[in-house]
């Protein structure tokens, strides 16, 4: 069985529908899911990402009757202490930032949770030298890329029992089978639908900031909180079909090739999005269903198999159907994706002749829909 996990809706009755689609499969379904309190909640450590914006609830009960529903439908919980922040020891109030540290580790082990995701070293070794009873998970935002990041983070840090890789070497079939070869006793978690620019370098500084503050000095994106997504985001706006195929989502029928490596636990990322939460609960439902039939998603589009790239009207308008044949093949990737590192764009332009035949037949498919009489386009490529 392939097992997901996917962020935890703010209320039951979300939380009773997401679970409830794990009814519609044999092959998949979601065994866990992730969330931390938001920034307004008096458990909030400063620890976790902020990127929770339920601000309304900062009741530490209200959260608790969550988690508990959560558990309470045989489904796992995962607290995200994710911030890759370094630890700011001399900090006058760090202190208190432990003493709070050890009051939510507490309720949480009342609450019968036993998983931690953690982004910061110091702190995944803090946890595990004092707190046994939790299982620590390696958060995706230590951005590791090599053979010798794993090995030396492995040896040096025992007490991780999962480890979600970047989803930069989702297609590096070569490190992911050593890795699993290599270290059969630890799990590895891939992001299937991130979406994020490939090879972004404001990617860990996005994942530092507070996100839930729109702050900006001088009225320069220098100094804002949204230069981290000021390189990508105009990229990917510009180039969607480029940034998909270029990029390193895993689509539903791929998935099959990860298991034969050994992987077969994954993620569903969107947390910060979940304002629109039925959609997102589509989405996860197609995802589900292509992995167990794809034929049943034929109709349905690439926009729904991507988090950051959701909103794409060009997307939107690509079905499985048409245009699945012309994305770049899993078995070229399975024998040449540990080069892409070295050579994509440069040496190798594959994924780009790929994108460039998607787009070539989109705009002869669009001519031939304009003849037609009564049609207007609803998107164009430049």
């Amino acid at each position: 069985m392939y097992n997901f996990s996917a962020p935890m809706p703010y209320n039951k009755d979300d939380i009773n529908k997401l679970l409830d689609i794990n009814n519609l499969f044999e092959k998949s379904g979601i065994t866990s899911l992730y969330a931390c309190v938001p920034r307004s909640c008096e458990l909030f450590t400063g620890f976790e990402q902020s990127r929770n914006f339920a601000f309304e609830y900062s009741s530490w009960s209200h959260w608790k009757s969550l988690f508990e529903q959560v558990l309470s439908r045989g489904c796992d919980f995962i607290y995200l202490l994710n911030s890759p922040r370094p630890i700011d020891i001399e900090n006058p109030d760090f202190p208190k930032s432990m003493e709070k540290l050890d009051l939510l580790l507490s309720e949480l082990k009342k609450t019968g949770i036993k998983r931690l995701r953690v982004a910061q070293g110091q702190l995944m070794t803090y946890i595990g030298k004092h707190y046994r009873d939790f299982e620590v998970l390696a958060s995706t935002s230590l951005e590791y890329k090599t053979i010798w990041e794993y090995q030396n983070f492995i040896y040096f840090h025992p007490e991780v029992k999962q480890i979600v890789p970047s989803h930069d070497v989702n297609k590096n079939f070569k490190l992911l089978s050593i890795l699993k070869k290599q270290y059969p006793n630890t799990e590895f978690e891939l992001m299937v639908n991130e979406g994020c620019l490939q090879g972004c370098p404001n990617r860990i500084f996005h994942e530092m900031v507070n996100i839930d503050k729109d702050m900006i000095i001088k009225n320069d994106v220098c100094f804002s909180i949204s230069y981290g997504t000021s390189f990508c985001t105009p990229i990917i706006q510009k180039y969607p079909i480029h940034s998909l195929l270029i990029g390193t989502n895993i689509f539903p029928w791929d998935i099959d090739e990860y298991a034969k490596i050994g992987i077969t636990h994954f993620k569903f990322v969107g947390r910060d999005g979940y304002d629109n939460f039925n959609d997102y609960l589509n989405n996860f439902k197609i995802y589900l269903t292509g992995v167990e039939n794809i034929k049943k998603i034929n109709q349905s589009s690439f926009s729904e198999f991507t988090h950051h790239l959701a909103k794409s009207k060009l997307l939107k308008r690509l079905t499985v159907k048409e245009y699945k044949k012309y994305l770049p093949k899993i078995k070229y990737l399975k024998k040449y994706g540990h080069l892409c590192a070295s050579r994509c764009g440069i040496e190798c332009r594959y994924c780009y002749k790929c994108a460039e035949k998607i787009i070539k037949v989109y705009k002869k498919n669009l001519k031939e829909k304009e003849k037609q009489p009564h049609y207007l386009s609803a998107c164009k490529i430049n």
